[in-house]
C-alpha cells in the first residue's frame, strides 16, 4: 500500500521489484486457536496502515494457512498474466488472508482468487501446474537472497541491494532513505 503510494509520488524515479520471502517455507498443521491468538498481533500494523484492512483475531471456519509456498507460487503464476493482473491478484490475496481469513495455502482458494480478479481460472491452473517447479526454484532463490541481505521478516525493502529498511514505515521514511541513497550515489560518482 505505502509502496504503491511512493511509486505514485516518485514516478519514473524509482522501480519497485517485488521478490518472494517465505515466512513459513515448510508445510505444518497449525492449531486454529493458537493462530487466532497470534493474529491479534495484526492490530498494531492495522493501526499504522489506514488503507489496509485486517480482521483480528482470525475467525470463521477456515483453517490457518499451512505455509507460504503455495501463495508465492500463485503470485508468480499471476505475474505471467501481466503487471496489472499480478497487482489485482496480490491485493486480492492480501484481502483474502488478512480481511476474510481465508486459507491462502489451499489450492482451491488460490484458483478462486484468480477468478475473482478476472484471470481465467483454468488457464491460471494450467500455467501454475506447468511452471510450478520453475517458480519454486525462483522463490527459494529470492528467499535465500533476502536472507543473505539481512531480511528476516516482512515488510522489508532493500534499496539497490545495499540498504535495508525493515518493518512497516511511513512514506516519509522511504523518501528520506531514498534521498540519503541518492546523495551517497552522487558523491561516489
Amino acid at each position: 500500500m505505502r509502496l504503491d503510494e511512493l511509486v505514485r509520488q516518485e514516478g519514473d524515479n524509482i522501480t519497485v521489484q517485488w521478490k518472494s520471502f517465505l515466512l513459513r517455507p515448510q508445510s505444518e498443521l497449525r492449531d486454529k486457536a493458537e493462530f487466532a491468538e497470534y493474529t491479534k498481533s495484526w492490530e498494531r500494523p492495522a493501526s499504522l496502515e489506514p488503507l489496509a484492512k485486517f480482521s483480528t483475531p482470525w475467525s470463521g471456519e477456515n483453517p490457518p494457512p499451512s505455509h507460504s509456498l503455495p501463495a508465492a507460487v500463485a503470485g508468480k503464476t499471476a505475474a505471467t498474466f501481466g503487471e496489472a493482473a499480478w497487482r489485482r491478484y496480490h491485493h486480492q490475496m492480501l484481502r483474502a488472508y488478512f480481511t476474510e481469513n481465508r486459507d491462502i495455502s489451499d489450492s482451491d482458494v488460490l484458483l478462486n482468487l484468480a477468478h475473482e480478479v478476472d484471470i481465467d481460472k483454468h488457464i491460471f491452473e494450467e500455467t501454475l501446474k506447468a511452471n510450478k517447479e520453475i517458480f519454486e526454484t525462483q522463490i527459494f532463490a529470492e528467499h535465500n537472497e533476502a536472507l543473505s541481505s539481512g531480511v528476516n521478516g516482512v515488510p522489508a525493502v532493500v534499496i539497490d541491494n545495499k540498504f535495508l529498511i525493515s518493518g512497516a514505515v511511513e512514506i516519509d521514511h522511504y523518501k528520506k532513505a531514498l534521498a540519503h541513497y541518492r546523495e551517497i550515489e552522487s558523491n561516489e560518482n
